[in-house]
C-alpha cells in the first residue's frame, strides 16, 4: 500500500493553525467620531484634538450607570467612574471620591474634575520630594499648594510627566500599537504610565483569575524606573527606597519606618522560609505580588515575589480611606494568627 502523502502546504496550514494567535494590538479601533467632533457642534466640554470632554468625557461616560466597561463599535473604554456592582476595575473607581455622589475624600487620589482639592497637608502628595528622576527627566522641583491632581502630565499619572498639559502628554498614544510594553513611549507603555512596564490584562481584571490578571513589574534591588511602585514613588518619594527618587534604605533609622516597597519575600529582616510570609504561595487578585518578569499568569506566591505599593493600595479610589484594598482598621491580630487570611493577613499569615 502506497503511504499517505499531505498535499503540498497543508502540513504548514494545520502547524499555523495550531500555533497561539499573535498578542493583539490595544490601539483604538472604530469609528473616529465616537471619541472626536469635527467642529465641535455636538456640545459639551472640547479637548485638544477635537476630542469630546477630555479624559472623562470617554473614560467617564456615565457616572451613575452601571457599565465598567463601554462598548461603542470596536473599541472598549474602561469607565474610571460607575456604580456598576462588584464592577470596580483593577485600579479601582473615582465613583468613592467624586463630587457628583457621596464624596469621601480620603479614599482616593483626589482628580481634578472629579472631586475637588484635598485640605493641606493632603493638598500636596504625601511624601513628596522635589525633582526626582522621571523617565525622560526630572519631576516638578515644587508642588504648588494651588494645583490639584490630573488625569495625566506633570501634575498627573498618565502620559509624559515632562509636560504639563493632560492631553498633550497623553497625545497619539491610543492609536499607537501597544502590543509590546516596554515603556520606550507613552502608548508602549503599561497602562500609559510612562517608562512603565508589565502585562496588562485585556479587561482591567474585571473578572481575573488567579492564572489571568495584571502582571506588575517589581525590582527588589533598586536599579530599574519601569517598576510600579517606583512609578508611584515619582509623587511619594519618601515611601519608596530607592536613590533616584531620594529615597533611602533607612528611613527614620530602618526600613521598617514605612511599609517596604519593590521588596522581595526572599529580602525580608528573617528571610521567606520559615516567616510568617511562607504560607503565602498561593497568587491573590486582593494582595497582588509584582514580579522580575511579570506574565500575568502567576498562580504562585514564592520569595523572589515583590512586595509592591498595589499590594495595599488601589491606584485611582476605594471604598476603604487611603486607597486601601480592604478595612485595615478591621485587621484583627490573634493570638495564634488570623484565620482570615485576608487583607493585611494575605501575607502576615502567623499574626
Amino acid at each position: 500500500m502506497k503511504a499517505w502523502r499531505a498535499p503540498a502546504g497543508l502540513a504548514a496550514l494545520v502547524l499555523l493553525l495550531l500555533l497561539p494567535p499573535p498578542q493583539a494590538s490595544g490601539a483604538v479601533k472604530g469609528r473616529c467620531k465616537d471619541c472626536h467632533d469635527m467642529h465641535g457642534s455636538q456640545g459639551g466640554e472640547l479637548s485638544g484634538a477635537l476630542t469630546e470632554g477630555g479624559c472623562l468625557g470617554c473614560h467617564a461616560m456615565e457616572p451613575a450607570g452601571d457599565v465598567n466597561i463601554v462598548v461603542t463599535g470596536e473599541t472598549r473604554t474602561p469607565q474610571v467612574i460607575h456604580h456598576m456592582e462588584g464592577g470596580d476595575l483593577a485600579a479601582g473607581n473615582f465613583y468613592y471620591v467624586s463630587e457628583d455622589f457621596s464624596p469621601h475624600y480620603e479614599n482616593g487620589h483626589n482628580v481634578q474634575g472629579i472631586s475637588l482639592q484635598e485640605d493641606p497637608p493632603m493638598d500636596i502628595p504625601p511624601g513628596f520630594i522635589n525633582g526626582v528622576q522621571i523617565p525622560g527627566g526630572t519631576g516638578p522641583t515644587f508642588w504648588p499648594k494651588e494645583k490639584q491632581l490630573t488625569c495625566a502630565g506633570t501634575w498627573g499619572c498618565h502620559g509624559d510627566r515632562r509636560i504639563e498639559d493632560p492631553f498633550e502628554a497623553v497625545y497619539g498614544a491610543h492609536h499607537e500599537d501597544d502590543s509590546t510594553i516596554d515603556g520606550s513611549t507613552v502608548g508602549k507603555s503599561y497602562r500609559f504610565l510612562f517608562g512603565v512596564t508589565g502585562v496588562e490584562h485585556p479587561d482591567w481584571e474585571y473578572l481575573a483569575t488567579q492564572s489571568s490578571h495584571n502582571g506588575y513589574k517589581g525590582d527588589g534591588q533598586h536599579q530599574s524606573m519601569e517598576t510600579i511602585s517606583y512609578f508611584c514613588g515619582q509623587c511619594h518619594g519618601l515611601f519608596h527606597p530607592n536613590p533616584f527618587l531620594g529615597g533611602t534604605a533607612a528611613l527614620g533609622g530602618t526600613v521598617w519606618h514605612r511599609h517596604p516597597s519593590d521588596v522581595s519575600f526572599a529580602d525580608v529582616h528573617i528571610g521567606f522560609a520559615d516567616s510568617e510570609y511562607e504560607e503565602f504561595v498561593i497568587y491573590s487578585l486582593e494582595t497582588p505580588v509584582a514580579f522580575a518578569e511579570p506574565t500575568g499568569e502567576e498562580t504562585r506566591v514564592d520569595q523572589q515575589s515583590i512586595i509592591m505599593c498595589l499590594s495595599c493600595h488601589r491606584a485611582h479610589a476605594s471604598p476603604f480611606p487611603d486607597i486601601m484594598r480592604w478595612a485595615y482598621t478591621e485587621s484583627l491580630a490573634t493570638p495564634g494568627g488570623s484565620t482570615s487570611k485576608k487583607g493585611c493577613f494575605s501575607c502576615h499569615r502567623r499574626k
